[in-house]
């Protein structure tokens, strides 16, 4: 075990101030002259994403965990959710989120466990107890009132102190109480106009004084914004780095009497408990990250999905006689694109995704008839994978990656994606390396991608049908879309701010253009991000044509079967991080589709995703 003491005292002031200033996206400085490791951390709280390039195991959002009332169920997650952090190098998991929902609209809601604070409290200290059995740390989060993504970077919760104290502070305290997590995370928003980072009463006071907390308060990404309010408010450590209100800035402020040395050694003497905590001092090597799909990760998450699902009313439809049924229609527009994670922080690449159409099938023998019936989209959906394929292998080209070998072949061996070059600078300065990614959004800033400022996305996409396609484009820079060697979407010049990628994103630019089935169309988006941004990520769309009457479509086939699964919801452009939603409503047609599948067929059982 360390000598945290006697550690701290032969550290510098150089040295103490460069640990609590974050190094980078997911670590803290090492200090090896002083045999002080890294502390890596990974977003959370339905899994462990690492640094993105490998696949995790997906668990339901809180959402549903806290649906399933199953303290112990949910201490089985966290402790899955552990050893999904130790396969990753992860010593910090962030989650669980434990904000309250205090309007259906918030856009994290999903990732959040409940309206109740007891609930919430308690679920979230099973949860902690869960990783932390493991050797892993939670980060509870986020410290405090941080219940919209409205204006979230500015906005001040005003309330009072009954109400702080019952509603916002009570699942922190029991959570807290009961399992003592070794991280907890501070918020953006301002409390009573005072920052969460900053906020003396709530931290110095509240968390470390009357909770005795003797954990690491993190801030929220590029929360810390002000350097000397947020080391006396009780800040610990500036997170991401390289830091920008602490560093140097916080030096300065020590050597001139603004913020007291022994306040620094305070945070100093927090981030070493976690790394002994979590066993870093005798395992100071990082392991490489590793995709392990373990049987019972699977079972412990099909477990909390089952419980999870809440039955609101049943008209003696359910449950179902297989006998009975010799054909079902599975309509909606989450039939196909089901979703199983919202948007922002909390997603990460799963394992296997198996749509209810696919596992509906492998169950049942019954003829299944499929329709879409309304289109939900806010942004254009992204491609099907299996329609896409990265330039051949034996391709060379430039750096931009604009001149192609003469083979230009789909092989079987292909991956499905596009082949993806990162670039240190503008695109055609240094290649920092390349890969192929399946997902449409592809974020600059790890892995490879570490220090890259710019990309390049190429690759074939291949339709199977013939007709007018829908492309989309954004990103937070400057992006262009090309289709054969044609130049269709300018998302570079006149890019208007939108909302996506946590507000930082441009406006989506879109335009159509003709695909013949069969035949590969060459993909090539560049992408060069903003510099002014944090977030650095480029998103394109691919929609193929759609049937004029869709919602007709869906009630035809609704006539004609036994049985009808009509699968409705919401996904992810509409609840993620960043932004609210501005409606109760479902997005899209779909109350209209529901009222006329009902009327088609009354045997119709809904499903609300």
């Amino acid at each position: 075990m360390a000598d945290i003491e006697s550690l701290l005292s032969s550290l510098s002031l150089a040295q103490k101030v460069k640990l609590v200033s974050g190094a980078s996206a997911w670590r803290t400085h090492a200090v090896d002259e002083m045999g002080i490791p890294v502390l890596k951390v990974s977003d959370g709280p339905n899994g462990v994403r690492g640094d993105g390039g490998v696949p995790a195991a997906s668990f339901p959002v809180g959402i549903c965990l806290a649906s399933t009332w199953n303290l112990d169920l949910i201490e089985k997650v966290g402790k899955a959710v552990a050893e999904e952090a130790l396969s990753k190098g992860v010593q910090v998991v962030l989650g669980p989120t434990i904000n309250i929902h205090r309007t259906p609209l918030g856009g994290r809601n999903f990732e959040c466990y409940s309206e109740d604070p007891v609930l919430s409290g308690e679920l979230a200290a099973a949860f902690t107890t869960g990783v932390q059995g493991k050797g892993v740390g939670a980060c509870v989060k986020h410290y405090v009132c941080n219940d919209s993504e409205f204006e979230r970077q500015t906005i001040s919760t005003e309330v009072d102190e009954r109400t702080l104290r019952e509603i916002y502070l009570r699942p922190f305290e029991i959570a807290i109480k009961k399992s003592q997590p070794w991280t907890l995370m501070a918020s953006y928003n301002r409390i009573n106009g005072t920052y969460a980072c900053s906020h003396d009463y709530l931290v110095n006071q509240v968390l470390k004084g009357e909770w005795q907390y003797q954990g690491l308060v993190i801030s929220d990404w590029y929360a810390a914004k002000e350097n000397v309010a947020n080391a006396n408010g009780g800040l610990d450590l500036e997170m991401p780095g390289p830091a920008i209100v602490w560093g140097d800035a916080l030096t300065a402020a020590i050597e001139d009497g603004s913020v007291a040395e022994s306040v620094l050694d305070d945070k100093v003497k927090r981030l070493l408990r976690v790394l002994e905590w979590t066993g870093k001092f005798e395992s100071p090597d990082e392991i490489p990250e590793r995709a392990v799909d373990q049987q019972g990760h699977r079972d412990v998450a099909y477990q909390a999905a089952a419980e999870g699902m809440v039955l609101l009313k049943n008209e003696g439809i359910l449950p179902l006689d297989e006998s009975d049924i010799r054909s079902i229609a599975v309509i909606g527009p989450n039939s196909l694109d089901f979703r199983i994670m919202g948007g922002g922080s909390s997603s990460l690449k799963p394992h296997y995704m198996s749509t209810p159409i696919d596992a509906l099938a492998k169950k049942v023998n019954a003829e299944i008839t499929t329709s879409i019936g309304c289109l939900t989209h806010k942004f254009v959906p992204e491609p099907a994978r299996r329609l896409l394929s990265p330039v051949s292998a034996k391709s060379t080209g430039d750096r931009d990656g604009r001149d192609r070998d003469s083979d230009n072949s789909i092989s079987d061996n292909n991956p499905q994606g596009l082949l993806c070059r990162f670039y240190a600078d503008g695109i055609g300065s240094e290649l920092m390396g390349e890969r192929v990614i399946a997902r449409s959004t592809v974020q600059l800033g790890a892995g490879l991608a570490a220090n890259s400022k710019a990309a390049v996305l190429q690759g074939f996409y291949t339709a199977d049908e013939t007709g007018a396609f829908e492309f989309g484009l954004y990103s937070t820079g400057k992006a262009k879309l090309f289709v054969n060697d044609n130049l269709i979407i300018d998302n570079w010049v006149a890019t208007e701010p939108g909302d996506a990628f946590f507000t930082q994103a441009t406006t989506e630019k879109r335009a159509f253009c003709d695909l013949t089935a069969g035949e590969p169309a060459a993909i090539r988006i560049e992408f060069e991000a903003d510099p002014e941004n944090t977030f650095r990520a480029v998103r394109y769309g691919i929609l193929p044509p759609q049937p004029e009457e869709s919602i007709a479509d869906a009630v035809a086939v609704a006539k004609i079967a036994d049985i009808v699964l009509l699968m409705v919801g919401t996904n992810d452009d509409w609840e993620t991080e960043g932004n609210d939603r501005e409606m109760l409503e479902l997005p899209g047609e779909q109350d209209e589709l529901i009222r006329q599948v009902l009327a088609a067929n009354p045997k119709t059982v809904i499903v609300n995703n």
